[in-house]
C-alpha cells in the first residue's frame, strides 16, 4: 500500500471520526433541546392558567358593565337596527344587479375571445397552407428546369458514341439522382407537417391559455357565490340573534313589573357568568389546540418532504455498474473499428495481390495451376471465415439480448421502486391536504370523529433504510452483459445512523436522522440510457459515414456477400 492511500485512508478515517463526534453532539444538543421544550412547556402552561384568570375577571366585569348599558341603548338599538335593515336591503339589490352585469359581460367577451382565436388560429393555417404551395410551386420549377435540362443532355449524348459501362454508369448516376430527389420531397414533406404541428401547437397553447383564464374567472365566481352565501348566513345570524333578544325582551321580568321571578333572573345571571368563564376556558384550550395543530402540520408536511427527497435519489452502485457497462461497450466498439480498418487494409492488399497475380500470368503462363489451387485455398478460408464470423455475431446478439433483458427488468424495478416513495410522499401531502380541508370546511365533524375514534397514526420517518448489500473492497466488480441484474442496489437518502456510546448513555428510543443536503450528483436512470442509446445512434452513424468514405476511395468494382458480417451487426447494434 503506497503512502498516498494510507494517507487517504487516515484522512477518510479523521472525517468518520468528526463525523461520529457530531452526531454524539447533535444528540445531546436534541436532549437538550427536549428539555428545555418541556420546561417551556410548563411556563406556558402556567401563564395560560393566571392568563385564563385574569380574561375570566375581565369577562365578568365587562358582562355586568353590558347588563348596565343594555336598557339605556336598547331604544337606540332597535331605531339603528332598522335603518341597518333597510341599507342593507339597498345595498344587498344593488350588489345582486351589478354582478348580474358583470357575468353578463364576461359571457360575452369569453364568447368574443373564442372567435377570436378561431379566426387567428384560421388565418394561421391559411398562410402556413399558402406558404407550404408556394414553396412546394417552386421545388416544382426547380424540379422540372433540372429534368429538362438531363434531357436535353441526354439528347445531345444520344448521337455520340458511348461504351456500355459508361452507358451502365449514367443510368445509375440518373437513378441516384432520382432517389435523391424523392428524398428530398419526402424531407420536404416532413418539413411541411412539422409546420402543421407546430402551428397546431401554438393553437393548442393558446387555448390552454384561454382555458386557464376562463378557470381564473369560474374560481373568482365561485369565491364570489361562497362570500355571498356568507353574507347570507351571517345575516340569518343576526335575525336569530334579534329574535333571541326580542324573546329574551318578552321574558324579562323586569318589563312586566312581576317581583316573583327575582329569584329565577339571580340565577340566570350566575348561570350567565359560569357560561362566560366556560367561554373564555374553551377559547384558551382552542388557541391551544390551534398551535399543536400547527406543529403537527408543520412535522407531517417535512416527513412528506424528506419521504420525496428519498424517492429522488439514485443508487450509486447502479450507475457505476451502468458506467462500467457503457465503458466496457465503448472498449468493444473501438475494437470492432480496428478489425474493420484491418480487414479494409487486408482487401486493398489482396487487390494489390490479385493486380499483381493477373500480371504475372501475362508474363508466365505455365503458373496458372498453382494460381487457381491458391485462389480455391482462399475462397475456402473465406467461407470458413464467413461462417464463423455469423456464428460469432449471433452469440453476440444473444448476449446483448440477455443483458438488455435484464436491464430493462432492473430499469422498471427501480422504477417501481421510485414510484412507490414519489407515491408515499404524495400520499403524506394529500393527507395533510385533507386535514386543512376538513378543518376548514367541516370542523365540527373533525372535533366530533376526534372525540369518537382517536387512532394513532404511524409517521414513516422511522422506517428502516433499505439494507445495502455488504461487499468488500476487492470484490466490488462491475456486472458484464448476463450478470447485470444480479446485485439489486438500495438507494435511501434518510439513513439510520448508529453513533458511538458517549459518556452519558442515551435514551434507546431516540433516533437520529441525517439528511444530506446536497443535491444528488447522479443523473437519473431514464436520462442515462436515453444518453447511452444516443451515443449507440452516433456511433452507428459515424460508422457508415466511415463506411462511405472507404467504398468511394475505393475505385474498383468490390463485390460484397449478402450476408451480414459480425462487423457490421456489431457496429449496428
Amino acid at each position: 500500500m503506497s503512502t498516498a492511500e494510507v494517507s487517504e485512508t487516515q484522512r477518510l478515517r479523521f472525517k468518520l471520526k468528526e463525523a461520529e463526534e457530531a452526531l454524539e453532539k447533535a444528540a445531546q444538543y436534541g436532549l437538550q433541546l427536549l428539555e428545555s421544550q418541556h420546561e417551556l412547556q410548563n411556563q406556558l402552561e402556567e401563564q395560560r392558567a393566571e392568563m385564563t384568570n385574569t380574561i375570566e375577571a375581565l369577562e365578568q366585569e365587562k358582562y355586568s358593565l353590558q347588563r348596565e348599558v343594555e336598557l339605556k341603548v336598547r331604544m337606540l338599538e332597535s331605531m339603528g337596527s332598522e335603518c341597518d335593515t333597510i341599507k342593507q336591503q339597498q345595498k344587498l339589490l344593488w350588489e345582486q344587479q351589478e354582478a348580474m352585469q358583470e357575468r353578463n359581460h364576461a359571457w360575452e367577451i369569453s364568447d368574443f375571445k373564442n372567435k377570436l382565436e378561431k379566426m387567428k388560429a384560421e388565418l394561421d393555417e391559411a398562410r402556413l397552407s399558402d406558404r407550404q404551395l408556394r414553396h412546394k410551386l417552386e421545388l416544382q420549377n426547380e424540379m422540372l428546369s433540372s429534368k429538362s435540362e438531363e434531357m436535353r443532355a441526354l439528347s445531345e449524348r444520344a448521337h455520340e458514341t458511348m461504351s456500355s459501362e459508361v452507358l451502365g454508369l449514367q443510368i445509375d448516376k440518373t437513378e441516384l439522382e432520382a432517389a435523391r430527389d424523392l428524398l428530398e420531397h419526402e424531407i420536404n414533406e416532413m418539413k411541411y407537417r412539422q409546420q402543421q404541428l407546430e402551428l397546431t401547437n401554438t393553437n393548442l397553447q393558446r387555448q390552454v391559455e384561454r382555458l386557464s383564464e376562463e378557470k381564473e374567472e369560474r374560481e373568482r365566481e365561485a369565491v364570489s357565490y361562497f362570500n355571498s352565501l356568507e353574507k347570507t348566513r351571517e345575516a340569518c345570524q343576526d335575525l336569530q340573534i334579534q329574535l333571541d333578544h326580542a324573546l329574551q325582551q318578552g321574558q324579562d321580568p323586569n318589563s312586566k313589573g312581576n317581583s316573583l321571578f327575582s329569584e329565577v333572573e339571580d340565577r340566570r345571571a350566575e348561570m350567565e357568568r359560569q357560561l362566560i368563564s366556560m367561554k373564555v376556558q374553551y377559547q384558551s384550550l382552542q388557541k391551544q389546540h390551534a398551535f399543536s395543530r400547527q406543529q403537527l402540520h408543520r412535522m407531517k408536511i417535512q416527513i412528506a418532504t424528506l419521504l420525496q427527497l428519498k424517492g429522488c435519489q439514485a443508487d450509486p452502485e447502479q450507475l457505476e455498474r451502468l458506467q462500467a457497462m457503457l465503458g466496457q461497450k465503448n472498449n468493444e466498439i473501438e475494437v470492432l473499428m480496428i478489425k474493420l480498418r484491418q480487414l479494409e487494409k487486408l482487401e486493398v492488399t489482396h487487390k494489390a495481390e490479385l493486380s499483381c497475380a493477373s500480371a504475372g500470368e501475362q508474363v508466365y503462363g505455365d503458373g496458372t495451376y498453382y494460381t487457381d489451387l491458391l485462389k480455391m485455398q482462399l475462397t475456402a478460408s473465406k467461407q470458413e471465415s464467413d461462417r464463423l464470423g455469423d456464428e460469432l455475431s449471433l452469440q453476440r446478439m444473444k448476449a446483448l439480448a440477455e443483458s438488455q433483458r435484464v436491464l430493462e427488468v432492473e430499469r422498471k424495478l427501480f422504477g417501481s421502486e421510485r414510484a412507490l416513495k414519489l407515491c408515499q410522499g404524495e400520499n403524506m401531502k394529500l393527507r395533510v391536504r385533507l386535514d386543512e380541508l376538513r378543518m376548514k370546511y367541516e370542523p365540527d365533524a373533525v372535533n366530533k370523529d376526534r372525540v369518537q375514534k382517536r387512532r394513532r397514526e404511524k409517521l414513516p420517518v422511522d422506517m428502516p433504510a433499505d439494507e445495502p448489500t455488504e461487499k468488500g473492497p476487492g470484490k466490488h466488480q462491475p456486472a458484464v452483459n448476463g450478470e447485470a441484474g444480479q446485485t439489486e442496489p438500495s438507494a435511501t437518502l434518510l439513513q439510520e445512523v448508529p453513533a458511538p456510546e458517549p459518556a452519558s448513555q442515551l435514551p434507546r428510543e431516540t433516533k437520529r436522522v441525517r439528511i444530506s443536503e446536497e443535491p444528488p450528483r447522479s443523473v437519473p436512470v431514464d436520462l442515462k440510457i436515453k444518453k447511452e442509446e444516443e451515443e449507440e445512434v452516433e456511433i452507428g452513424a459515424e460508422n457508415s459515414r466511415a463506411e462511405r468514405k472507404s467504398r468511394q476511395r475505393a475505385h474498383p468494382v468490390i463485390h460484397v456477400s449478402s450476408k451480414p458480417t459480425s462487423e457490421n451487426q456489431c457496429a449496428q447494434q
